[in-house]
């Protein structure tokens, strides 16, 4: 009867053991695509806007500054580049710690979910830019989806010419 419940307990954590690393997985390749689709997006938009470098689209952090350049709105990218810096300051602490802190994860927390409202603030001022029509469908849909589509729309509304 114990080795039963052992191979039952092997085979649970197991199981656990292979979710977690799938959620992990999912969650690498999503931020990989997302920063893919985004950088090409800032890069066409800084080319429009005849932007000095706009191959700097592609650095981390300060790609979040361009968007905001995009904008019109340099405060809010760096606001944006600023709150998208601690929390990966933050995950980065936690694998160092590796013991959860409470204040790693509420300033973990507060800068995720003020990265969130900022993407989605100057994005929607990007969509007014480039896309009057579908603009706050686009916007719904970006927050309805967590974010997960908003670099996806960046990318779809990339080459149409700006709105006067």
């Amino acid at each position: 009867m114990g080795g039963i419940s052992v191979l039952f307990l092997m085979g649970l954590l197991s199981f656990i053991y292979f979710f977690i690393i799938s959620i992990i997985a999912i969650i690498i390749f999503y931020v990989l695509v997302s920063y893919i689709f985004e950088s090409i997006s800032i890069v066409s938009m800084s080319k429009k806007l005849k932007y000095k470098n706009a191959y700097t689209g592609w650095i981390p952090f300060y790609n979040k500054y361009i968007l905001g350049k995009i904008g019109n709105s340099k405060p809010l990218g760096i606001t944006l580049l600023i709150t998208t810096l601690i929390s990966t300051i933050t995950i980065i602490l936690f694998f160092i710690f590796k013991e959860p802190q409470p204040v790693l994860i509420i300033i973990f927390l507060l800068s995720v979910l003020t990265t969130f409202i900022l993407d989605i603030i100057l994005s929607n001022k990007i969509f007014n830019k480039y896309s009057k029509n579908f603009k706050d469908v686009m916007t719904a849909l970006s927050v309805l989806s967590l974010g997960f589509l908003r670099p996806i729309f960046l990318y779809i509304i990339r080459n149409k010419k700006k709105n006067i």
